[in-house]
């Protein structure tokens, strides 16, 4: 038993030298990506922004329709 917890704590640093390594070589590999990477970055951030802006109005005139429509199914009633 005490073996295999030797073993175990020894995969567990294993496993975290590993993950280190693959996130040290990963964060290289990015710093050489090519410039035409970044502006894809910038024009997908740039499309997302004016995304959020067009739905903003959709979503107030919509909410404004819900409730004049259960408005007037309220007093519809009563008249």
């Amino acid at each position: 038993m005490k073996n295999f917890v030797q073993l175990r704590t020894r995969g567990v640093a294993l496993k975290t030298c590993i993950a280190a390594g693959v996130i040290f070589f990963a964060t290289s590999a990015n710093a050489a990506l090519p410039e035409w990477t970044s502006d894809i970055g910038d024009d997908l951030s740039a499309a997302v922004g004016d995304a959020a802006a067009l739905v903003g109005p959709v979503v107030a005139l919509s909410l404004v329709a819900v409730i004049i429509i259960k408005l007037i199914k309220r007093f519809a009633n009563k008249i």
